[in-house]
């Protein structure tokens, strides 16, 4: 602390309010030279302690909106990316590709374009909403993890960018919820929508693509195999590849299809979803 302001708190002691402090200046001023000068430095530093007070106050107000910056920046970016996707773009700038097992899910509406041609775009998309929310919920309850939505597809996968065991079941538990809230839907709505829904179980790429509105995927032929079991899927079932029943079978019972044709794909094994066990 400065000489001035040394002298100032001592003379400051009993008048912490600013206006004792001027009416103490005013009676004291003229007394003598010795306290003019006294008083002088008093108020000089009376500056001194305002300015920096003033300062203090500007960086915690800076502080405190850089801090709920930081936290809506935080939300905006995990609302975008999975969170631990997130936590690694903060702190490294990227998120390096990488390869896991995981279990895709894609979802379709059957003669969707039909209705499109007949159904105002702002009440479909309205209608779009409120069933993709739902299934966003069951996404994240199932410990999936939403890719995108193109028109009426959407996407996920369970088991990527966290691995973990048994996404396959759980991957299936989310498509029979997604099939349970569809019913309800048309109950409520008196809809008749109906849904294919295809899963498969593989390796893949996942990684983060893209400069503005960065978007998590998952890359790999695996990802074309469970779009085809989605195609070639039955209306208002699960239906699944050899790959995902082998590794669900001890949790659900399975209906054989026996070999299913692909597009531009070899025949494949496939197995609806009869019920869990």
């Amino acid at each position: 602390m400065t000489r001035n302001a040394g002298n100032a708190n001592a003379i400051n002691k009993d008048m912490q309010n600013p206006k004792d402090a001027i009416e103490f200046c005013k009676s004291c001023a003229g007394a003598s030279q010795q306290t003019d000068a006294l008083l002088r430095e008093y108020i000089e530093s009376l500056g001194v302690i305002g300015d920096d007070n003033i300062q203090k106050k500007l960086l915690k107000e800076l502080v405190k909106k850089y801090v709920a910056l930081e936290k809506r920046v935080d939300g905006l970016l995990k609302n975008t990316l999975p969170d631990v996707v997130a936590e690694e773009i903060k702190f490294k700038s990227t998120y390096a590709p990488r390869s896991c097992e995981c279990t895709i899910l894609f979802t379709d509406f059957v003669g969707f374009t039909g209705l499109a041609e007949k159904v105002p775009a702002e009440q479909l998309i309205v209608i779009l909403d409120d069933i993709f929310k739902q299934f966003d919920d069951t996404v994240n309850s199932f410990r999936g993890t939403k890719i995108k939505t193109i028109g009426d597809a959407y996407m996920a996968v369970f088991g990527s960018p966290r691995e973990y065991e048994g996404h396959a079941a759980m991957a299936i538990r989310a498509a029979l919820a997604f099939l349970k809230s569809l019913e309800e839907f048309n109950r409520k709505t008196g809809s008749h929508f109906q849904m294919r829904v295809g899963i498969h179980t593989g390796r893949v790429t996942a990684g983060v693509v893209g400069k503005e509105r960065m978007q998590f995927d998952v890359f790999g032929d695996n990802v074309n195999i469970a779009s085809r079991f989605e195609s070639s899927g039955v209306p208002g079932r699960v239906n699944v590849s050899e790959a995902t029943y082998r590794r669900a079978q001890e949790s659900f019972f399975f209906e054989e299809r026996g070999e299913i044709g692909l597009k531009n794909k070899a025949n494949m094994k496939a197995y609806l979803v009869a019920r869990e066990l």
